[in-house]
């Protein structure tokens, strides 16, 4: 469907608009709380800096969509280098670039919420018909064993063999043609993701999107009416070229962790927790080496998690413990990953069939904050505490003799300088990771918190119902609102959320 989205590429006078509620963002988020405001009679605008990709539009080749489907093309990070932050800029937003994950949000997080956060009203009970039906949005099914690729059935065989618990995922594909390039979109619209439910839906009850319109000030955040200041963008969105505003009374801010922040700062909107409390739950890959081919390239990258040493109601920290979770990229990015320049590289990617991988991922305490740079730019400072770097060098051991187990010739975690394991009486290598800034490639796609919920203004940017302190009618409703680590994966609790507040709104 395209009916009902309206690309700004290139447009130097662009006709103002009005609207009952304006949204900034197309995400989980943002177009879930388009549909849910839409089909309770609001007009509604959404604003979406990326482009509208679908289909064969989504080439499967590294250059363009890194450059077209994410935020700085791919190449946003921390301060220090030290993280990838890896977020979307397209229409659909996280949920056309992900490994399509549906982990909702466990039982033990929201009653740290209710706990430390004071966020009675989120109960298992409240917020069970959400949580359904972003399942049912999500079109939410388990991975069977016939979808399982090599790379995904190695690590469960490691597993298996050393008495560990472990799960094959649930996705949210329907129709998965196996190609392996869930990172950059899938081409043959598998993914139920936003673009394909939320979206669809909002427009056939009156919706509207904007592409290529980026957000850049919200102003009369007191006042009946909120003006939204919008640039718009050339078609690869490179380059400003006109300007245009959105009035409405209600104005959602959906545009990501970073982003939320980013905006709401650049406006003066908020507290002194906005941009605050950052968490980046950073991943740190492991390479596994094989004498015959595992094709991990090839079918779902994502299907099997150890599940093993994960927590999900610590008594301190909610979601902890570390979960370990095959992952496979194309050559693009996993050569990036790669420790080698030269000949080096050249010899490992020669062995980029035989190759399994895997993202240890450590839930980490909020620990990191948003702030505007030059040309309003956010800058993203991030400590990584020691004890979140103590979970990582574990989960490491535990992967390393996972496929070990598995019969793996080594296994590598690709820091500066390297560090190997040929077998069990090598672990000790892996307590000598210090991940120093810029020694070893950590990922983060799950960031949250800078707009953190709370019941009081002194404990948070936004009140129970998403509003921001201080405000009359501003909102956020993505993962910016998580006051810790909401699921290994946000997809699932950024639609169960935004379901809920928008239909607190709504009412």
């Amino acid at each position: 469907m395209t009916e009902g989205i309206e690309s700004l590429a290139g447009v130097r006078s662009p006709a103002d608009r009005s609207a009952d509620v304006c949204i900034i963002g197309s995400g989980c988020g943002g177009a879930t709380a388009a549909r849910v405001l839409a089909e309770a009679g609001k007009d509604v605008v959404v604003l979406e800096e990326g482009s509208d990709r679908t289909g064969m539009e989504l080439t499967q080749r590294d250059g363009e969509m890194y450059d077209q489907l994410y935020m700085d093309r791919g190449g946003r990070s921390t301060e220090d280098l030290s993280i990838s932050v890896l977020t979307a800029r397209v229409l659909g937003g996280g949920g056309v670039i992900n490994a399509s994950d549906v982990v909702p949000i466990p039982a033990g997080v929201l009653a740290h919420w209710r706990r430390a956060f004071d966020l009675a009203d989120l109960t298992d009970a409240t917020l069970a018909p959400f949580a359904a039906a972003a399942l049912a949005d999500l079109h939410a099914n388990e991975v069977t064993e016939a979808q399982m690729n090599r790379a995904n059935r190695l690590l469960q065989e490691g597993t298996e063999r050393l008495g560990w618990a472990g799960a094959r995922m649930h996705h949210n594909r329907v129709g998965c043609q196996g190609m392996g390039t869930c990172l950059i979109g899938c081409p043959v619209n598998a993914k139920k993701n936003p673009r394909f439910v939320a979206i669809p839906a909002a427009i056939e009850a009156g919706a509207r999107f904007l592409t290529r319109a980026r957000a850049v000030r919200v102003e009369g955040a007191r006042a009946d009416t909120k003006t939204v200041t919008v640039k718009t963008l050339d078609a690869r969105g490179y380059h400003e070229t006109g300007e245009l505003r959105v009035r409405a009374p209600i104005v959602i801010v959906a545009c990501n962790a970073v982003a939320s922040a980013q905006l709401l700062l650049q406006s003066g909107i908020g507290n002194e927790h906005v941009g605050q409390h950052l968490i980046l739950q950073p991943q740190l890959p492991l390479v596994a080496s094989f004498d015959e081919p595992v094709n991990a390239f090839r079918g779902i990258p994502q299907a099997y998690a150890v599940t093993e040493f994960e927590e999900e109601d610590h008594p301190e920290h909610g979601l902890w413990g570390f979960r370990i979770e095959a992952i496979m990229g194309t050559p693009g990015i996993v050569s990036t990953l790669l420790p080698y320049i030269g000949s080096e590289s050249a010899t490992m990617m020669g062995r980029y069939d035989r190759i399994a991988a895997s993202l240890l991922l450590a839930p980490d305490e909020p620990s990191g904050s948003v702030r505007l740079g030059p040309s309003t730019r956010p800058i993203i400072a991030y400590e990584h505490r020691e004890e979140h770097k103590r979970r990582l060098r574990a989960a490491a051991r535990a992967a390393a003799r996972i496929y070990l187990a598995a019969g793996a010739r080594e296994v590598l975690v690709p820091s500066v300088p390297p560090v190997t394991v040929r077998s069990t009486r090598d672990l000790h290598h892996l307590d000598a990771l210090e991940m120093r800034p810029a020694t070893t490639p950590m990922v983060s796609a799950h960031q949250q918190g800078t707009v953190r919920m709370s019941s009081s203004a002194s404990r948070g940017a936004v009140d129970p119902d998403g509003l921001v302190w201080g405000t009359r009618g501003v909102y956020v409703m993505d993962a910016s609102i998580f006051p810790s680590s909401a699921s290994s994966h946000t997809m699932t609790p950024i639609l169960t959320m935004a379901r809920y507040l928008a239909s607190k709104l709504a009412a």
